[in-house]
């Protein structure tokens, strides 16, 4: 690989688990709603029914309750679940066991970027958390900007912050359509984080099962 001068990352599913956040906020609505409001089914059943419509956080959260009212009707009109949601989700991450031995084996060696989708207070939130920030010479939040993942401007910008073209930074996120490609797209190489080898035969670039395997490109 030719030598890069930034690496540019995803949050979610990349740096931080987003299904053990998931998780927990799970057990945050059924041990704060589940006595008054029965559900359907046992717990595990309305976890992974949550997990379901959740999609791994593409599901859209303005389909979360009308989905989730089949099988639990919680007292929230779409908009009062998106205020609480959003209000606790972030303080419920957990970084992945080995995103800081990754983060100080390369800080120093590049520049740093974050470039993630979502509301503002919420990522903030998340990279806060688990103490992240400090890593980082340039973090975009898409609730921040006019244009989100995959649009190429936003990788662009990202780049245009940490003062390196596209063609000197590399990317690592785990959703193909907004990591992957929209790095692709901006002429920005992608490692992409996948363990899955059925999904999307047809790229031919970097796979790594784990973060920490991007070590063994970056050096």
């Amino acid at each position: 690989m030719d030598k890069k001068k930034a690496v540019i990352f995803d949050v979610d599913g990349t740096l931080v688990d987003r299904r053990d956040t998931f998780l927990r906020f799970c057990e945050y609505l059924i041990e704060g709603y589940g006595k008054e409001y029965p559900y359907e089914g046992t717990k595990q059943e309305l976890i992974d029914y949550m997990q379901e419509i959740d999609a791994n956080g593409y599901g859209g959260l303005h389909n979360f309750i009308p989905k989730l009212s089949y099988r639990w009707k919680l007292p929230h009109t779409i908009e009062e679940f998106i205020v609480e949601r959003n209000a606790v989700f972030g303080s419920m991450t957990a970084p992945y066991p080995d995103t800081y031995e990754v983060l100080d084996a390369i800080k120093g060696k590049y520049k740093l970027g974050i470039i993630t989708n979502g509301y503002s207070s919420v990522q903030r939130a998340k990279i806060n958390t688990v103490n992240i920030a400090g890593y980082f010479d340039d973090i975009i939040v898409s609730g921040e900007e006019e244009f989100e993942k995959p649009d190429s401007r936003i990788f662009r910008l990202s780049c245009e912050r940490l003062g390196v073209a596209p063609e000197e930074a590399v990317y690592i996120g785990d959703y193909y359509p907004n990591d992957i490609a929209g790095a692709i797209g901006a002429n920005i190489m992608p490692i992409w984080i996948n363990d899955d080898p059925l999904e999307q035969q047809e790229y031919n670039g970097i796979r790594v099962k784990q973060l920490r395997d991007i070590l063994n490109y970056l050096g």
